[in-house]
Order: C-alpha cells, then sequence, then structure tokens
C-alpha cells in the first residue's frame, strides 16, 4: 500500500550574495517592542564582599582593609620597651610595656579594663570629685588590638594599652579637673591620636557631650603632672564651675566617651 509523505521546509536565515548568513535581515521576536523599561538596579545589588574586600562587578576592589600582615610587629617599630614608673598616683612599681596590663589588672582592681577596636567609641562613667590625694587617677585601661604584633600574651597578647587617667590642678585661681590618656609612644607622626568627650549621665540632656578634645596620647615614659601635660596642650581641661553643672552639683558621674583613631 502507497503511503504519501509531505514535507514541509523550515525556513532559515536569509543568506546573503555570498551565500553567508545576514543576521541584519532577521526580524526581532514582536514581544521585544511591547516590552517595559526595568526600573534601575539599585547599586547595592552590584557589591559584592570577597574575603573581607567590598568589590563592585566585576570585582573591583573599593576599599582594602588592613590585614594580620600590615600590621607593624613590636620590633619594627620605635616604641620603647624601657621600663617606666605605673602612671596611677602614689605607684611606685616599675613596668615594662609587656607587663603593664598584667600589673593594672592584679594590683589596681578598681581600674576598668576593657579591650576595643580602633575606630570603636567606649563610655566610662567617672567620679570627678575624688580627694586630691589620689592624682593622677587612672579609670579605665583601654587594649587596643589591630596595632600592633609581638606583644604579650594570652588574652593581652598583641593589644596596646592605654589608660584614661584624670588630675586636679589650679589654672588662673580656678581648680580644673584634667583628663588624658597614657600610653605606649610610636614616636613622631605614629603617636597614637584619639577623641575624648565628657558630658552629663543623664538621657534626657540636650547636647551628647558638652566638652571634647581630640589630640595625642601623653607617653608612658613622660611625666604625668597635671601641670606639665595641660602645658603641652594634651589633655581635656574641665573647670570646677562647668564641673558642677555636669554632675548635678555632685549628684551624678561624669560620662567619659574614648575614640581611638587608626
Amino acid at each position: 500500500m502507497a503511503r504519501n509523505y509531505e514535507i514541509t521546509r523550515i525556513p532559515t536565515i536569509p543568506e546573503g550574495p555570498d551565500g553567508s548568513e545576514c543576521l541584519e535581515d532577521t526580524q526581532p521576536p514582536s514581544e521585544l517592542f511591547r516590552s517595559i523599561a526595568s526600573p534601575p538596579i539599585d547599586a547595592s545589588l552590584l557589591k559584592a564582599t570577597i574575603d573581607g574586600h567590598e568589590c563592585r562587578l566585576p570585582f573591583e576592589v573599593l576599599q582594602r582593609t588592613p590585614t594580620y600582615a600590615t600590621i607593624p610587629h613590636l620590633d619594627e617599630t620605635s616604641i620603647s620597651r624601657q621600663p617606666f614608673q605605673c602612671p596611677a598616683g602614689h605607684c611606685q612599681q616599675l613596668c615594662c610595656l609587656f607587663m603593664f596590663a598584667t600589673h593594672v589588672t592584679f594590683d589596681h582592681k578598681d581600674v576598668l579594663v576593657e579591650m576595643l577596636w580602633p575606630d570603636e567609641t567606649n563610655t566610662v562613667l567617672v567620679d570627678p570629685h575624688a580627694p586630691d590625694g589620689e592624682d593622677p587617677r587612672c579609670h579605665k585601661l583601654y587594649l587596643v588590638s589591630g596595632k600592633i604584633r609581638g606583644l604579650g600574651d594570652g588574652k593581652h597578647r598583641d593589644k596596646l594599652p592605654f589608660a584614661l587617667m584624670s588630675s586636679k590642678f589650679t589654672l588662673n585661681g580656678t581648680r580644673c579637673l584634667l583628663l588624658w590618656i597614657t600610653g605606649p609612644d610610636a614616636g613622631g607622626s605614629l603617636r597614637q591620636r584619639y577623641t575624648m568627650e565628657a558630658g552629663r549621665n543623664d538621657p534626657s540632656r540636650l547636647l551628647p557631650y558638652a566638652v571634647a578634645f581630640s589630640g595625642e596620647i601623653v607617653p608612658l615614659h613622660d611625666s604625668q603632672d597635671a601641670d606639665v601635660i595641660h602645658r603641652a596642650g594634651a589633655g581635656l581641661v574641665i573647670p570646677e564651675q562647668q564641673l558642677h553643672f555636669l554632675t548635678h552639683n555632685r549628684t551624678k558621674l561624669l560620662e567619659v566617651c574614648v575614640h581611638f583613631y587608626r
């Protein structure tokens, strides 16, 4: 029995004079002409974080963050390893950089110790009305990471110690409180910089902080005398009258916020 077959030719892409395919003669799907423009892409969708680096597609590194290899080793710095006297008032203990944090932790148990990174802010409450006989007072020891390698061991390893100090002194016949930070000195432009702010310990206050100071630390090997530090312009000075206002006539503590720079 004979069977009939119908062969249908499938359209092909038009050919040029030389027999090549003419893509420009093809017609795109009609749906493309009726499509609606896509909304703009959020710039954040074009970013990715790869190995700790923020990248913009196609993977352009926008900002390089410090790595462990870029943190200097203690041997590569000019930080002094010579002994120094503990800055806390009436403490005659000679300390070295390797044991300073341990000394404060065990021999000055009233001093707060906290670990933090540069660019972090840290707040502490200070009693500015302690007897002058305790000056200079050490209120808090900051163990700052990300600044050094090859220092200390255990929980103090690779952390630079910086102490928040205060002392009373007389300026033009007025009693004042001086606040400053003392710590290891890398020298010159490498000396650690910080910002200190102080204000009322009151959530209803109008301003976050009333007074502020920004500058360099006082090296541990330098004098911790308030008059000397004030003449060097290396601390935050608060006159007694303003201090009474900030502490509600001695009924509250003074709030101090410290921020170390990278």
